[in-house]
């Protein structure tokens, strides 16, 4: 298997002991390999990779957001702040900044981790109220728990839905399983230090 294939990088991801800047550099390579299979989406859906307006839900997309306009770079970029509640596991917003929104805007949304699918629906549907239309937005997501892909296909066509693996599902904590932790606090640096022994 090669390392710098999706399911290498996806090992590489898993790895609770990689460090910091070996994770950013994964998940980096991990959203070119995205991005390209979202380009070959768009290219046979007919839509110009020019036309395209990218928005990320804070703060774990933020990672995905250089290879982006790396790929894309004359896409305009939006941000939505959403908040999980620990308690009832149910997205809060605290922050929303919009490009201009038509029903024929072609909208990549960007975020790792999709688990009970609460944030990317919200977001999508946040985005139709400014105007969009369901069927121009596309997600791009590193792992997936199966309950939230059904939910977020309820808002858009699941051939929008671009991901590198569908995981068994969600733990009592609503994370995904096996998943690979908390994408936000690895790739920000965020994880509490082992004491030494």
């Amino acid at each position: 298997m090669k390392k710098d294939s999706m399911n290498g990088l996806l090992l590489t991801l898993r790895n609770r002991n990689l460090s910091t800047p070996e994770f950013r550099k994964a998940a980096e390579k991990m959203s070119v390999l995205l991005l390209r299979k979202l380009k070959a989406v768009l290219n046979k859906d007919g839509v110009r990779s020019g036309e395209v307006s990218t928005v990320i839900i804070l703060r774990a997309a933020v990672a995905m957001l250089p290879p982006m306009l790396h790929m894309f770079p004359g896409t305009s970029v939006g941000v939505l702040g959403l908040r999980r509640d620990e308690h009832t596991k149910r997205a809060h917003w605290y922050y929303e900044k919009l490009p201009p929104i038509s029903k024929k805007s072609i909208i990549v949304i960007l975020d790792p981790m999709l688990a009970t699918g609460g944030s990317a629906s919200a977001a999508v549907s946040r985005l139709i109220l400014r105007g969009a239309d369901p069927r121009n937005i596309y997600f791009v997501g590193v792992i997936a728990a199966p309950s939230g892909v059904v939910r977020l296909a309820q808002k858009i066509p699941e051939s929008h839905i671009i991901l590198s693996i569908i995981d068994e599902g969600l733990d009592h904590d609503a994370m995904i399983v096996p998943g690979l932790g908390d994408f936000g606090d690895r790739y920000f640096g965020n994880i509490p230090t082992r004491s030494k022994k």
